[in-house]
Parts: structure tokens; C-alpha cells; sequence
């Protein structure tokens, strides 16, 4: 579990800094509302939907060494 959550917490930090980075770049050559148009209308919603849904349903899990301190 911890390498699940890991890899995913992975994945949205480089995504993250990706988007940022390309944003930035966009603005500073002139070409912002092109590039909100691509992002607008890409699948990037749809995989940052995908990427909070499994944070959120990774959070209802407990990693297996926290319920061998509560059986202590």
C-alpha cells in the first residue's frame, strides 16, 4: 500500500510540476489562451478526476503496520 500511495503521490507531483512548467512557458512566449483552450479541451480533467479519486479512496485505507500497533 505504501508503494501504491507513493507512486500516485509521484505521478501528481510530476504532473503538477509539468503543468506548471508548461503554463509558464505558454505565458512567456504569448501563447497562454492557446494553451488553456488544449487543456480545456484535452483528457487532463478527466485524469486529474481520476488521480483525486484515488487519493481519496487510498485514504480510507490504513497501512498495515498502523493496525499491528493498534492490536499492541
Amino acid at each position: 500500500m505504501k508503494l501504491i500511495r507513493l507512486v500516485i503521490g509521484l505521478v501528481g507531483t510530476v504532473l503538477m510540476a509539468g503543468g506548471y512548467f508548461a503554463s509558464q512557458v505558454a505565458y512567456h512566449s504569448g501563447t497562454a489562451p492557446r494553451y488553456i483552450e488544449a487543456v480545456d479541451s484535452s483528457p487532463i480533467p478527466m485524469l486529474s478526476l481520476g488521480l483525486l479519486a484515488a487519493v481519496v479512496v487510498l485514504a480510507f485505507f490504513k497501512e498495515p503496520e498502523d493496525r499491528q500497533e493498534e492490536l499492541q
